[in-house]
C-alpha cells in the first residue's frame, strides 16, 4: 500500500483508541477502510489478430486516405531556415511522403495515461499493456522475447520493407553470425517476429494494438511506416493511449528511416517528444555519400561497440523538423556529414543515430538510415540494428 492510503493507515493505527472515541481520523477519512480504486485500464478493441503482413509489401488502402507522398527523388523544394543542427522547415510537396497533409482526425487531446487507484502500475504481463518481461530490476533481462513490426504505409511506400522484415527475422535467430560479435550475449537472447496487418481495409485492422496484446512484446519495431497510422486507425485516440501506457511502463521501440515520416505535423505530439524525437522534413538524394561519426561522449555506448567510426557509406540522408539533440531525454549517438549535400546547410553534421529512455525503462532506438534495399545487406548496418533492438529490449551486454 502506498500514497494517501498508507498515510491514512499510519495515522489511524497510531491513534486507534482516540479514533474509536472520535469516530475516525482527524483528516475526515474512514480509518482503515479500503479506499476506492479506479480501474484505470485503457479500453481495448477486440483481441482478434489482423491479417498477416503482405509478403510483397503492397498496400490496398481501400477506404483509407490515398498515398499522398511525392516522388522519392531530388525534386524536393529547398528547405528553409535549416541550420546545421538538422532543423528543417515544414514538409513540402515533392518530398518523400510529405505531400498535402491528410485531414487531422483524433488530434492528441489524450488523457493522462491511466493508473490504478493506489498510484502503482499493475504487475507486468497483465491487461494494462506492460511488457511481458517487466521493467528492469538492475540487470539485463533474460531469455527470448517477441517483436511486433509496424509497416503500414499511408503515404510513401518503401520497397525495402521486405528486406527489413527479413533482416529482423535473421537477426533474431541464435545462429545469426552478427551475434558472435557481441561479447557476453546470452545464447537464449533471441527473438521472434510478428507482423501487424498493413491493409487498412482488412477486417480487424490494427487490432494488435491492445493492452493485452502489447503485454506479449518487449519491442515494437517501426519498419518504414508512413503517414498518420495511429490517427487514422479505428479507435485511434485510444490506440495512442494504449501504446503510450505500454511504452511509459517499460516497452521498447526501435525503427529506421521513415519511422519518422510518421504521425508528422504534430498529429501525435507525445510520440514526437518521447519516442521518435521529431519528424522528417527533407532528404538528400538516395545513394548520397555520407560519413557517420560517433559522438565523443557516446563512443563507448554498447550499441556502437565494434562499429567503425568514421563510417563511410551512402543513403537518403534525412533532415528533421527540429534539432533532436535539444529535445529533452534524447541522446545523439552519431552524426552524419554529407559533404556534397544539395540542401541548405546540409553539409553540416546532422543527427543520424539516437536513443531515448524513460524512468520506467521504456527505450527508443532510431537511425535515419534504411531507404535502399542494399542497406540491409551491409554488415555494419545489420550489426547496428541487432544492437539497437537488443538494447531496446534490455538484453544488450553493457546496456542495462
Amino acid at each position: 500500500m502506498k500514497g494517501p492510503a498508507m498515510r491514512t493507515y499510519r495515522v489511524c493505527a497510531a491513534t486507534a483508541l482516540a479514533a474509536a472515541l472520535l469516530g475516525g481520523c482527524s483528516d475526515g477519512s474512514e480509518g482503515l477502510g479500503n479506499p476506492g480504486a479506479s480501474t484505470g485500464s485503457p479500453s481495448s478493441a477486440n483481441g482478434n489478430s489482423a491479417s498477416s503482413n503482405n509478403p510483397n509489401g503492397t498496400v490496398d488502402n481501400g477506404g483509407s486516405p490515398a498515398p499522398t507522398g511525392g516522388s522519392n527523388t531530388s525534386g524536393s523544394a529547398p528547405l528553409a531556415n535549416a541550420p546545421g543542427n538538422g532543423v528543417g522547415a515544414s514538409p513540402t510537396a515533392g518530398t518523400e511522403g510529405t505531400g498535402n497533409p491528410l485531414p487531422i482526425a483524433g488530434m492528441d487531446g489524450m488523457p493522462t495515461a491511466p493508473t490504478a487507484g493506489t498510484g502503482e502500475m499493475p504487475a507486468s504481463g497483465d491487461s494494462t499493456g506492460n511488457p511481458a518481461a517487466g521493467a528492469p530490476t538492475g540487470g539485463l533481462k533474460q531469455g527470448p522475447f517477441k517483436v511486433l513490426v509496424l509497416a503500414t504505409t499511408l503515404e510513401f511506400h518503401h520497397d525495402s520493407i521486405p528486406q527489413c522484415n527479413q533482416l529482423l527475422n535473421d537477426l533474431g535467430q541464435a545462429s545469426a553470425p552478427e551475434r558472435a560479435k557481441i561479447s557476453g550475449l546470452a545464447a537464449d537472447t533471441t527473438w521472434t517476429v510478428d507482423q501487424m496487418g498493413t491493409d487498412p481495409s482488412a477486417p480487424n485492422y490494427f487490432a494488435e494494438i491492445t493492452a493485452e496484446n502489447l503485454a506479449k512484446y518487449d519491442v515494437v519495431f517501426s519498419n518504414n511506416p508512413t503517414g498518420p497510422v495511429f490517427t487514422n486507425a479505428p479507435d485511434g485516440a485510444n490506440k495512442k493511449l494504449v501504446f503510450q501506457t505500454w511504452f511509459e511502463n517499460g516497452g521498447g521501440w526501435a525503427g529506421q528511416h521513415s519511422a519518422t515520416d510518421f504521425e508528422n505535423n504534430s498529429r501525435w505530439t507525445w510520440w514526437d517528444d518521447h519516442v521518435a524525437g521529431g519528424w522528417f522534413t527533407d532528404h538528400d538524394n538516395d545513394n548520397t555519400p555520407g560519413t557517420v561519426s560517433w559522438q565523443t561522449q557516446f563512443a563507448d555506448h554498447p550499441i556502437l561497440k565494434g562499429l567503425p567510426s568514421p563510417w563511410n557509406t551512402s543513403d537518403e540522408w534525412y533532415i528533421m523538423n527540429r534539432n533532436i539533440e535539444a529535445v529533452p531525454g534524447f541522446n545523439i549517438l552519431a552524426k552524419v556529414t554529407v559533404s556534397n549535400s544539395s540542401k541548405p546547410n546540409g553539409a553540416q553534421p546532422r543527427p543520424a543515430v539516437w536513443t531515448t529512455e524513460n524512468d520506467k525503462g521504456g527505450r527508443g532506438f532510431y537511425t535515419i538510415r534504411g531507404h535502399n534495399q542494399k542497406v540491409y545487406a551491409e554488415d555494419e548496418f545489420r550489426q547496428l540494428m541487432l544492437r539497437g533492438v537488443l538494447w531496446a529490449a534490455h538484453r544488450l551486454p553493457g546496456g542495462n
